[in-house]
């Protein structure tokens, strides 16, 4: 059975309040900070909790644990692409090309999270991958969003094409506004690093690719940002349409 740490309070209420798989809460001595709201969940959770010194803490060196982890007895479950796609209704998905820093791609779960995307897809390789650092920039949405993990994203993206979603790719430089787009039908975003964009191979599978108008002096967004700002869009295009059908 594989073992996954988690730290800081957002992540650790957020993973109890999932019912994730947790084996015991650590909490400095003395730690009092929402400490009835955790033994309130630990209690309905049925979930150890311990005090320990701050030196147990020094696995997270670097980071703000805020005094509190916990040890998950298996790591949150993924999904593959086709299990996304069955239970997708008028599916909005997110699909990272190179996305290495682990604080872009917390950051992109929380908003697609947020956004009520039907999952995110990354690859095994040239990605930040799962990681306590990702649950915590997060906020514990990597909790909550499904997510699947592939070899290779372009053949995710093949299949997804095959059954009808339609497939844009994030690309700064390319002539096609966002608000241009008709967004209302099934969709997936494809977002590159910030450092290179999206690799030539990925642009080429994608339907159509389309950029966020700036009007300032810099070029471009960080990725999470864009990310937020095209999920919403699309929500919005969405909203109008069932507003007028209502």
């Amino acid at each position: 059975m594989t073992e996954q740490w988690i730290y800081g309070i957002n992540p650790v209420f957020e993973a109890l309040t999932s019912k994730q798989h947790i084996r015991t809460v650590y909490i400095t001595k003395g730690w009092k900070r929402d400490r009835a709201a955790l033994l309130s969940l630990t209690g309905q959770a049925k979930v150890n909790v311990e005090e320990v010194g701050k030196e147990f803490f020094d696995k997270f060196h670097g980071h703000t644990h805020q005094g509190i982890c916990a040890l998950l007895s298996e790591k949150q479950r993924l999904f593959s692409v086709e299990e996304l796609f069955k239970t997708a209704v008028n599916p909005l998905f997110v699909i990272l090309d190179g996305i290495e820093d682990p604080r872009n791609f917390g950051a992109i779960l929380r908003t697609s999270e947020v956004a009520g995307a039907g999952g995110v897809i990354f690859q095994t390789h040239r990605s930040a991958g799962l990681s306590p650092l990702v649950d915590k920039t997060s906020s514990g949405a990597s909790f909550y969003i499904p997510m699947a993990q592939v070899s290779n994203i372009k053949n995710s993206m093949r299949y997804l094409k095959d059954n009808g979603v339609t497939v844009y790719g994030a690309d700064a430089a390319c002539e096609r506004s966002l608000w241009s787009v008709d967004l209302t039908g099934p969709t997936a975003f494809v977002f590159g690093s910030e450092g290179t964009g999206l690799r030539r191979t990925v642009s080429e599978q994608c339907d159509m690719l389309i950029k966020i108008p700036v009007y300032g002096s810099v070029s471009s967004l960080n990725v999470s940002v864009s990310a937020g700002i095209f999920l919403f869009e699309c929500k919005r295009q969405r909203e109008c349409v069932k507003s007028k059908q209502s």
